[in-house]
């Protein structure tokens, strides 16, 4: 299996680099790091690459609206170039609530990340841009003497119009709390259908999964309760919800049925046969995001590709 890691509850620079030596010598093909509100992942991901020599270095993933591509451009180049061609950049347009924070406005997403992806790539591609949507209006150039082959970009996507949008321009789709049922009838789909309307090769489906050690479905409920709390809240994780027949109820809280259709819960032989069938929709890699005791990273670090 190709498999890949993000520990979601580190907020530490010293821990990631510290977990970043550790994936590594458990055969783990690339380290993600997400944006929130405490590190900055790409300086973060910076110091890791100092401290590792074969493993790829990725954000899962920094949203668009707060960073100017021109800015992104510079960064993700940056990155590459220290990295040694290790970088993958993982992008997304975020969620209405957490842009509030920000004072942005969250309108037409699917607009915003069409012209954010056009703007990025040429910069990346071929140094230089001009463009001039409804969004952005951009002529500018990136110039960087040590500059590696361009990163992959890699897409959020949760519904069928992003993935499209992710098959078309980007190089790779990376959707996150979503089922291995929903990315066989829904993402991987429309990841072929957005490559084909775009007469491109089909880039990759990166399924991005929390991964729970628990005997017990009222285990792996309670953790997910504590842990992944807010993501019921999000409109576009309901809306992804509901398009998989699973019901939000009022008070948000996680049910059986989320859990079943979003989380890869169990021990052991359990959690292979739950992450096999992510494989078995599409996938190329999975990202686990783990949940629970060393046995859980001891388990996944034996099913990588690159065990030791």
């Amino acid at each position: 299996m190709r498999l890949s890691i993000e520990y979601p509850e580190t907020t530490s620079v010293a821990r990631l680099v510290a977990l970043a030596r550790d994936a590594e010598l458990r055969g783990f093909d690339t380290l993600f790091a997400g944006s929130a509100f405490g590190f900055d992942p790409l300086m973060a991901l910076l110091a890791c690459s100092a401290a590792t020599t074969t493993l790829q270095l990725g954000t899962a993933v920094v949203p668009t609206w707060p960073r100017h591509p021109l800015v992104l451009a510079q960064q993700a180049l940056t990155a590459q170039a220290l990295s040694g061609g290790r970088f993958r950049l993982g992008v997304g347009v975020s969620h209405a609530p957490v842009m509030k924070m920000y004072g942005i406005d969250f309108d037409r997403p699917l607009v915003h990340a069409r012209e954010y992806l056009t703007v990025l790539r040429a910069l990346m591609h071929e140094g230089s841009v001009k463009f001039r949507g409804e969004r952005y209006s951009v002529a500018a150039a990136v110039v960087l003497d040590d500059a590696q082959a361009p990163p992959p970009i890699l897409l959020a996507a949760l519904r069928s119009g992003m993935a499209r949008l992710a098959g078309e321009v980007s190089d790779g789709a990376i959707p996150w709390l979503v089922s291995s049922a929903y990315l066989r009838d829904v993402i991987v789909p429309a990841v072929h259908e957005g490559a084909a309307r775009a007469a491109r090769a089909v880039p990759p489906v990166i399924a991005s999964v929390p991964v729970v050690w628990s005997a017990s479905a009222e285990g792996a409920l309670a953790r997910v309760q504590q842990d992944l709390a807010i993501y019921p809240h999000m409109p576009f994780y309901r809306a992804s919800f509901a398009a998989a027949g699973v019901e939000v109820p009022d008070d948000t809280r996680w049910t059986p049925a989320m859990l079943d259709a979003a989380v890869v819960w169990g021990e052991g032989a359990q959690i292979t046969q739950r992450l096999e069938a992510y494989f078995g929709a599409g996938a190329s890699e999975v990202v686990c995001s783990p949940f629970g005791p060393s046995e859980l990273i001891d388990h996944l670090s034996g099913l990588t590709e690159g065990a030791p």
